[in-house]
Protein backbone atom coordinates (compact mmCIF):
# COMPACT_ATOMS: atom_id res chain seq x y z
CA UNK A 1 0.00 0.00 0.00
CA UNK A 2 0.99 3.45 -1.18
CA UNK A 3 2.68 5.61 2.35
CA UNK A 4 -0.17 8.24 3.52
CA UNK A 5 0.68 9.32 6.85
CA UNK A 6 3.15 12.14 7.30
CA UNK A 7 6.27 9.81 8.73
CA UNK A 8 6.06 7.70 5.94
CA UNK A 9 6.31 10.52 3.52
CA UNK A 10 9.07 12.33 4.93
CA UNK A 11 11.11 8.90 5.58
CA UNK A 12 10.14 8.59 1.76
CA UNK A 13 11.83 12.29 1.15
CA UNK A 14 14.75 11.49 2.90
CA UNK A 15 15.46 8.32 0.75
CA UNK A 16 16.12 11.25 -2.07
CA UNK A 17 19.44 11.83 -1.02
CA UNK A 18 20.64 8.57 -1.68
CA UNK A 19 23.58 8.77 -3.61
CA UNK A 20 22.52 6.06 -6.40
CA UNK A 21 20.46 7.70 -8.83
CA UNK A 22 18.39 4.60 -9.66
CA UNK A 23 17.56 4.43 -6.17
CA UNK A 24 16.62 7.73 -5.84
CA UNK A 25 14.23 7.83 -9.32
CA UNK A 26 12.17 4.99 -7.67
CA UNK A 27 11.80 7.38 -4.72
CA UNK A 28 10.89 10.22 -6.91
CA UNK A 29 8.44 7.75 -8.60
CA UNK A 30 6.92 7.39 -5.14
CA UNK A 31 6.37 10.68 -4.42
CA UNK A 32 4.77 11.39 -7.47
CA UNK A 33 2.44 8.76 -7.13
CA UNK A 34 1.71 9.70 -3.29
CA UNK A 35 0.62 13.62 -5.18
CA UNK A 36 -0.46 16.54 -3.76
CA UNK A 37 -0.51 15.17 -0.20
CA UNK A 38 3.13 15.27 -0.55
CA UNK A 39 3.94 18.50 -1.45
CA UNK A 40 3.44 20.12 1.79
CA UNK A 41 6.56 18.27 3.50
CA UNK A 42 8.53 18.40 0.12
CA UNK A 43 8.33 21.95 0.17
CA UNK A 44 9.35 22.03 3.69
CA UNK A 45 12.17 19.75 3.13
CA UNK A 46 13.35 21.86 0.28
CA UNK A 47 13.95 24.53 2.84
CA UNK A 48 15.47 22.42 5.17
CA UNK A 49 17.67 20.30 2.65
CA UNK A 50 18.95 22.31 -0.27
CA UNK A 51 20.89 19.95 -0.58
CA UNK A 52 18.13 18.10 -2.23
CA UNK A 53 16.74 20.79 -3.88
CA UNK A 54 17.13 19.58 -7.13
CA UNK A 55 15.66 16.74 -6.88
CA UNK A 56 12.86 17.87 -4.42
CA UNK A 57 11.98 20.31 -7.41
CA UNK A 58 11.88 17.96 -10.37
CA UNK A 59 9.47 15.97 -7.76
CA UNK A 60 7.32 19.17 -6.98
CA UNK A 61 6.82 19.71 -10.98
CA UNK A 62 6.09 16.07 -12.18
CA UNK A 63 3.22 16.38 -9.75
CA UNK A 64 2.10 19.95 -10.23
CA UNK A 65 2.90 19.64 -13.82
CA UNK A 66 1.41 16.46 -14.23
CA UNK A 67 -2.25 17.87 -13.30
CA UNK A 68 -1.50 20.71 -15.21
CA UNK A 69 -0.79 18.90 -18.07
CA UNK A 70 -3.94 16.88 -17.88
CA UNK A 71 -6.17 19.98 -17.64
CA UNK A 72 -4.24 21.49 -20.91
CA UNK A 73 -5.08 18.50 -22.31
CA UNK A 74 -9.16 19.03 -22.08
CA UNK A 75 -8.59 22.32 -22.96
CA UNK A 76 -7.00 21.74 -26.15
CA UNK A 77 -9.05 19.41 -27.91
CA UNK A 78 -11.47 22.27 -28.70
CA UNK A 79 -11.40 24.17 -31.97
CA UNK A 80 -9.02 26.95 -31.87
CA UNK A 81 -11.80 29.48 -31.53
CA UNK A 82 -13.51 27.88 -29.06
CA UNK A 83 -10.73 27.57 -26.46
CA UNK A 84 -11.39 29.85 -23.51
CA UNK A 85 -8.67 32.26 -23.48
CA UNK A 86 -8.66 33.11 -19.81
CA UNK A 87 -8.78 29.37 -18.91
CA UNK A 88 -6.04 28.77 -20.17
CA UNK A 89 -3.86 32.17 -19.17
CA UNK A 90 -4.43 31.19 -15.72
CA UNK A 91 -3.81 27.62 -16.37
CA UNK A 92 0.03 28.55 -17.47
CA UNK A 93 0.04 31.22 -14.64
CA UNK A 94 -0.70 28.40 -11.74
CA UNK A 95 2.51 26.36 -13.39
CA UNK A 96 4.69 29.75 -11.77
CA UNK A 97 2.29 30.11 -9.33
CA UNK A 98 0.74 27.00 -7.97
CA UNK A 99 -1.38 28.17 -5.13
CA UNK A 100 -3.09 30.89 -7.21
CA UNK A 101 -7.06 31.92 -6.79
CA UNK A 102 -8.16 31.85 -9.78
CA UNK A 103 -11.23 33.12 -8.98
CA UNK A 104 -10.04 35.87 -6.73
CA UNK A 105 -8.57 37.23 -10.12
CA UNK A 106 -11.58 36.74 -12.20
CA UNK A 107 -13.02 38.70 -9.82
CA UNK A 108 -10.45 41.24 -9.93
CA UNK A 109 -11.08 41.16 -13.89
CA UNK A 110 -15.00 41.40 -13.50
CA UNK A 111 -14.90 44.23 -11.14
CA UNK A 112 -12.57 46.22 -13.62
CA UNK A 113 -14.63 45.65 -16.43
CA UNK A 114 -17.80 47.00 -14.45
CA UNK A 115 -15.96 50.36 -13.64
CA UNK A 116 -15.20 50.69 -17.35
CA UNK A 117 -19.00 50.06 -18.15
CA UNK A 118 -19.67 52.89 -15.98
CA UNK A 119 -17.77 55.51 -17.08
CA UNK A 120 -19.00 54.31 -20.74
CA UNK A 121 -22.44 54.68 -20.12
CA UNK A 122 -25.00 53.02 -21.84
CA UNK A 123 -24.48 54.84 -25.50
CA UNK A 124 -21.20 54.95 -26.74
CA UNK A 125 -19.43 54.69 -29.91
CA UNK A 126 -16.47 52.42 -30.82
CA UNK A 127 -13.88 55.08 -30.55
CA UNK A 128 -15.09 56.18 -27.16
CA UNK A 129 -15.63 52.47 -26.01
CA UNK A 130 -11.68 52.10 -26.80
CA UNK A 131 -10.56 55.02 -25.43
CA UNK A 132 -12.22 54.72 -22.85
CA UNK A 133 -10.60 51.21 -21.98
CA UNK A 134 -7.56 52.61 -22.53
CA UNK A 135 -7.37 55.57 -20.34
CA UNK A 136 -8.69 53.51 -17.03
CA UNK A 137 -6.29 50.11 -17.84
CA UNK A 138 -3.58 52.73 -18.45
CA UNK A 139 -3.72 55.74 -17.09
CA UNK A 140 -5.95 55.45 -14.04
CA UNK A 141 -4.76 51.78 -13.31
CA UNK A 142 -1.26 52.45 -14.44
CA UNK A 143 -0.81 49.30 -16.37
CA UNK A 144 2.79 49.87 -18.05
CA UNK A 145 5.01 47.61 -20.47
CA UNK A 146 8.06 46.43 -18.84
CA UNK A 147 11.09 48.72 -20.05
CA UNK A 148 13.52 47.80 -17.68
CA UNK A 149 13.30 44.33 -17.44
CA UNK A 150 11.78 42.52 -20.39
CA UNK A 151 12.36 38.96 -19.94
CA UNK A 152 11.64 39.26 -16.49
CA UNK A 153 9.26 35.80 -16.01
CA UNK A 154 6.95 37.29 -13.96
CA UNK A 155 6.12 39.86 -17.10
CA UNK A 156 4.43 36.46 -18.64
CA UNK A 157 2.22 35.31 -16.15
CA UNK A 158 -0.90 36.97 -16.05
CA UNK A 159 -1.46 36.85 -11.90
CA UNK A 160 1.37 38.90 -11.60
CA UNK A 161 0.54 41.08 -14.56
CA UNK A 162 -2.50 42.36 -12.43
CA UNK A 163 -0.52 42.76 -9.06
CA UNK A 164 2.50 44.54 -10.39
CA UNK A 165 0.75 46.45 -13.42
CA UNK A 166 3.25 45.82 -15.90
CA UNK A 167 4.14 43.35 -18.29
CA UNK A 168 4.97 42.66 -22.01
CA UNK A 169 3.23 43.05 -25.17
CA UNK A 170 1.14 39.87 -25.25
CA UNK A 171 0.70 39.66 -21.63
CA UNK A 172 -0.83 43.53 -21.55
CA UNK A 173 -3.02 42.66 -24.15
CA UNK A 174 -4.54 39.47 -22.74
CA UNK A 175 -5.66 41.51 -19.90
CA UNK A 176 -7.15 43.99 -22.42
CA UNK A 177 -8.79 41.36 -24.37
CA UNK A 178 -10.29 39.69 -21.16
CA UNK A 179 -11.68 43.15 -19.57
CA UNK A 180 -12.64 44.41 -22.77
CA UNK A 181 -14.32 41.44 -23.61
CA UNK A 182 -16.67 41.22 -20.51
CA UNK A 183 -18.34 44.49 -21.95
CA UNK A 184 -18.83 43.14 -25.22
CA UNK A 185 -16.52 44.82 -27.31
CA UNK A 186 -15.24 43.24 -30.42
CA UNK A 187 -11.59 42.83 -29.99
CA UNK A 188 -9.25 39.94 -31.31
CA UNK A 189 -5.29 40.08 -30.46
CA UNK A 190 -2.94 40.35 -33.52
CA UNK A 191 0.21 38.37 -33.35
CA UNK A 192 2.41 40.64 -35.26
CA UNK A 193 5.99 39.68 -35.89
CA UNK A 194 7.57 41.27 -32.78
CA UNK A 195 5.14 42.46 -31.32
CA UNK A 196 1.57 42.16 -30.01
CA UNK A 197 -1.52 44.15 -30.85
CA UNK A 198 -5.33 44.10 -29.84
CA UNK A 199 -7.78 44.69 -32.80
CA UNK A 200 -11.04 46.01 -32.46
CA UNK A 201 -13.45 45.85 -35.20
CA UNK A 202 -16.93 47.07 -35.87
CA UNK A 203 -18.75 48.24 -39.09
CA UNK A 204 -17.94 51.47 -38.25
CA UNK A 205 -14.73 51.88 -36.75
CA UNK A 206 -11.37 50.05 -37.00
CA UNK A 207 -8.09 50.38 -34.86
CA UNK A 208 -4.92 48.47 -33.33
CA UNK A 209 -4.45 48.91 -29.59
CA UNK A 210 -0.67 48.49 -28.52
CA UNK A 211 -1.39 47.54 -25.17
CA UNK A 212 2.91 48.16 -24.55
CA UNK A 213 3.18 51.53 -25.21
CA UNK A 214 0.32 52.74 -22.89
CA UNK A 215 -2.64 51.90 -25.26
CA UNK A 216 -1.37 54.11 -28.21
CA UNK A 217 -4.21 53.43 -31.22
CA UNK A 218 -2.84 52.40 -34.45
CA UNK A 219 -3.87 52.42 -37.95
CA UNK A 220 -3.27 49.49 -40.20
CA UNK A 221 -0.73 52.32 -42.03
CA UNK A 222 0.84 52.54 -38.67
CA UNK A 223 1.62 48.71 -38.03
CA UNK A 224 2.94 48.56 -42.05
CA UNK A 225 5.51 51.33 -40.85
CA UNK A 226 6.31 49.58 -37.56
CA UNK A 227 7.12 46.01 -39.55
CA UNK A 228 9.23 48.19 -41.97
CA UNK A 229 11.32 49.69 -39.77
CA UNK A 230 11.55 46.33 -37.94
CA UNK A 231 12.64 44.70 -40.93
CA UNK A 232 9.94 42.28 -41.54
CA UNK A 233 8.44 44.21 -44.35
CA UNK A 234 4.72 44.21 -44.71
CA UNK A 235 2.17 40.93 -45.57
CA UNK A 236 -1.48 40.95 -44.90
CA UNK A 237 -1.15 37.82 -42.50
CA UNK A 238 0.64 39.75 -40.50
CA UNK A 239 -2.34 41.19 -39.04
CA UNK A 240 -4.55 38.45 -39.18
CA UNK A 241 -6.48 37.41 -35.84
CA UNK A 242 -4.49 35.00 -33.36
CA UNK A 243 -6.83 32.43 -32.05
CA UNK A 244 -6.94 31.57 -28.25
CA UNK A 245 -4.93 28.75 -28.89
CA UNK A 246 -1.92 30.89 -30.77
CA UNK A 247 -1.97 33.20 -28.68
CA UNK A 248 -1.34 30.64 -24.91
CA UNK A 249 1.37 29.26 -27.50
CA UNK A 250 3.03 32.48 -27.85
CA UNK A 251 2.89 32.71 -23.94
CA UNK A 252 4.37 29.35 -23.16
CA UNK A 253 6.96 30.12 -25.77
CA UNK A 254 8.14 33.41 -24.57
CA UNK A 255 8.39 31.69 -20.88
CA UNK A 256 10.30 28.83 -22.24
CA UNK A 257 12.82 31.02 -23.79
CA UNK A 258 13.12 33.16 -20.65
CA UNK A 259 13.42 29.92 -18.45
CA UNK A 260 16.31 28.73 -21.18
CA UNK A 261 18.58 32.01 -20.53
CA UNK A 262 18.24 31.19 -16.74
CA UNK A 263 18.88 27.22 -17.50
CA UNK A 264 16.30 26.01 -15.74
CA UNK A 265 15.99 22.92 -17.57
CA UNK A 266 13.19 21.73 -15.38
CA UNK A 267 10.68 24.34 -15.92
CA UNK A 268 11.99 24.35 -19.98
CA UNK A 269 11.15 20.90 -20.74
CA UNK A 270 7.58 21.34 -18.80
CA UNK A 271 6.98 23.95 -20.54
CA UNK A 272 7.77 22.41 -23.78
CA UNK A 273 5.49 19.40 -23.01
CA UNK A 274 2.38 22.57 -22.37
CA UNK A 275 3.35 23.79 -26.14
CA UNK A 276 3.30 20.34 -27.68
CA UNK A 277 -0.35 19.57 -26.00
CA UNK A 278 -0.95 23.10 -26.93
CA UNK A 279 -0.24 22.51 -30.42
CA UNK A 280 -1.15 19.09 -30.95
CA UNK A 281 -4.64 19.48 -29.88
CA UNK A 282 -7.94 19.43 -32.64
CA UNK A 283 -7.60 22.20 -35.49
CA UNK A 284 -3.98 22.84 -34.09
CA UNK A 285 -2.18 26.20 -35.84
CA UNK A 286 0.72 24.27 -37.06
CA UNK A 287 -0.62 24.16 -40.74
CA UNK A 288 0.11 27.92 -40.57
CA UNK A 289 2.60 28.55 -38.04
CA UNK A 290 6.29 27.33 -37.92
CA UNK A 291 6.55 25.04 -34.56
CA UNK A 292 9.11 26.70 -32.02
CA UNK A 293 9.31 29.80 -33.04
CA UNK A 294 9.41 32.92 -30.53
CA UNK A 295 9.97 36.43 -31.86
CA UNK A 296 11.26 38.93 -29.45
CA UNK A 297 8.74 41.63 -28.79
CA UNK A 298 5.76 39.39 -27.66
Amino acid sequence: MMPTTESQIKALIRLLADENERVAKTISGKLVEIGYTAVPLLQEAEIEQPEMARRIEEVLDEIRGSRLEEELRILAAYPDDRIDLETGAFLIARYGYPTLDVRAYGAQLDTMAAEVRDRMGSRVSGEEAVKTLGRYLFTEQGFRGNTKNYYEVDNSYLNRVLDRRIGIPISLSVLYLLVGRRIGLPLVGVGMPGHFLVKFESERYKIFVDCFNGGALLTEKDCARFLMQAGYGFEEKYLATSSPRAILVRTVKNLMTIYQKMDDVVKGTRLSRFMDILEDGHDNEKKGGKKGECEQGL
